[in-house]
């Protein structure tokens, strides 16, 4: 089936539907009356209602872009637990720890507004 066709008959198909809706009549009675084939009649409009949730719902909210940034942690005497060690991240310890399938986040007790406004977005879209 072509575009055209196919756009004629989901436009005859809206017609049908939206002057039975506006009849006051139940589907099934105003089908018989104006010899519709009921289960027809379901069909198209749930395609109708499937198409039009599909274009309002790419529309309203388009896929969010998923970004991540470098968060440096500040110098402060609490968090500077021995300046002779190389690797910081041996000397943190942790006041929360959030695991989610396979992300682990763990979490200072010193984590900014901010901080944790970030750990909260990315743990939207961890799976």
């Amino acid at each position: 089936m072509d575009k055209i066709t196919s756009d004629v008959r989901r436009q005859q198909w809206l017609d049908i539907i939206q002057a039975c809706n506006a009849s006051g009549l139940t589907k099934k009675a105003w089908c018989e009356q104006n010899g519709i084939n009921i289960k027809s009649f379901y069909y198209w409009q749930r395609q109708l209602r499937h198409e039009t949730y599909d274009v309002q719902s790419a529309a309203l909210s388009p896929e969010p872009e998923v970004t991540f940034a470098e968060i440096a942690v500040p110098s402060s005497p609490k968090n500077i637990v021995d300046q002779t060690m190389t690797d910081s991240a041996t000397s943190f310890c942790p006041d929360a720890v959030i695991r989610t399938g396979t992300l682990t986040i763990e979490v200072s007790n010193h984590a900014s507004r901010e901080v944790l406004s970030l750990i909260r977005s990315v743990m939207k879209y961890a799976t």
